[in-house]
């Protein structure tokens, strides 16, 4: 039996990550796959304390960065998280099913899915990256690697965007499996913008800047319907999870009164958002309920 070597350095981590093995994808290559999953979860570990993950939360956001700096032909579309999450070295990660067990040799997206996969870092390698000045190091070979020398901001915006808001203060210690389709039925009846301010849209198909919202948390036991959604920018999310924001009966919006803020840079301020009306779905029935909404201001909202 092979026994995997950790890397327990500095030195011996950024050797491993400049000797990923990037090749074998159709259109050959070197792909930023690995890497971009690896910043993903970076920056992830940075902002929560570790990188353990669902196969089902990271699909999304590590599939749309892919979409977003990977050539097209070099994966199917449903299947861009699925090859890095699954064939990521071990000598930095371990992925297996929702009972520890191995992950199928060919698992894709669906397989991972219902197999309820699930990944984190080796304890090791959370260590080494719980320092920050190397965890800015593996992030500036991380972003050269997939070539964020040419896209100015553009990458450090995307991972932002990519990663979920900070855990809100009604969090739960146990957790509910997201409909994986939840986002993809709510984004396009706002027209893959942020309700509040407008912002996002569609690269190459993929939304950027928008994130599906929950009313009624998930964690908490909201439903993945329709209803119970809205579409946010990451700041509008945040604002809305950490209960600066919250909705009227009559869906406007309330700026919590313990809320101070500056003045943004170029767009609304946030206590000038009080009493603004919300973008709504043209259907009345795909409007966010008046349940979800009474959940919100009850448990979220900071009155």
């Amino acid at each position: 039996m092979t026994t995997v070597g950790h890397p327990r350095t500095e030195p011996e981590l950024l050797a491993l990550l400049r000797t990923l093995n990037r090749s074998g994808l159709r259109g050959g290559g070197r792909a930023p796959h690995k890497p971009l999953l690896l910043l993903w979860l970076v920056d992830r570990l940075a902002a929560s304390g570790n990188s353990e993950t669902r196969y089902e939360e990271a699909a999304e956001p590590v599939g749309r960065l892919i979409a977003q700096y990977a050539e097209a032909r070099s994966v199917p579309d449903g299947e861009r998280a699925a090859l890095p999450f699954r064939l990521l070295e071990a000598e930095l990660w371990a992925a297996t099913d929702a009972f520890s067990g191995p992950l199928p040799a060919h698992a894709g997206h669906r397989r991972l899915l219902d197999l309820g996969a699930r990944g984190r870092l080796h304890p090791a390698v959370e260590e080494l990256l719980h320092q920050q000045p190397v965890r800015d190091r593996v992030r500036t070979l991380l972003l050269a690697e997939v070539g964020g020398a040419g896209t100015g901001g553009t990458l450090e915006q995307s991972l932002r965007d990519a990663l979920p808001p900070a855990e809100p203060r009604y969090r739960q210690e146990t957790r509910r499996v997201r409909d994986s389709r939840f986002a993809g039925a709510l984004l396009p009846l706002y027209g893959h913008t942020c309700a509040v301010c407008g912002f996002g849209g569609l690269l190459d198909g993929v939304p950027v800047g928008v994130q599906a919202a929950h009313v009624h948390a998930h964690a908490d036991g909201g439903p993945d319907v329709v209803q119970n959604g809205i579409a946010l920018c990451g700041l509008h999310h945040a604002l809305f999870d950490y209960g600066a924001l919250g909705l009227s009966e009559e869906l406007t919006l309330m700026v919590s009164p313990r809320f101070v803020g500056g003045e943004g840079h170029g767009g609304t301020p946030v206590a000038g958002l009080d009493g603004a009306p919300v973008r709504q779905p043209r259907e009345a029935a795909h409007r966010v309920g008046r349940e979800y909404v009474g959940w919100h201001t009850k448990n979220v909202f900071r009155h």
